[in-house]
């Protein structure tokens, strides 16, 4: 599963799996480009980078009720299961 989280700027490898959102694989760098702009839910040194994690990585658990979404027309939206 592709996703994208939060990780620390410079060290990419540390991430928070609590952030990891679903994304499609051929748009997974554009929505995460797109959130570092704009700084969405980010603080200090943090990052949005993608992530292919595997089903046993907390990542996947959190990939599964939450993702984002872009349109045709570049506009991203928050998906998630209840």
């Amino acid at each position: 599963m592709i996703v994208v989280a939060k990780a620390v700027k410079g060290h990419e490898f540390l991430y928070s799996a609590s952030s990891a959102h679903r994304v499609a694989p051929k748009k997974a760098q554009k929505i995460a480009d797109a959130l570092n702009k704009c700084g969405y839910a980010l603080k200090d040194g943090e990052v949005w980078h993608t992530f292919d994690v595997g089903m046993y990585d907390n990542a996947h658990a959190y990939g599964e009720m939450q993702g984002f979404q872009m349109r045709n027309d570049g506009t991203i939206r928050k998906v998630g299961r209840i």
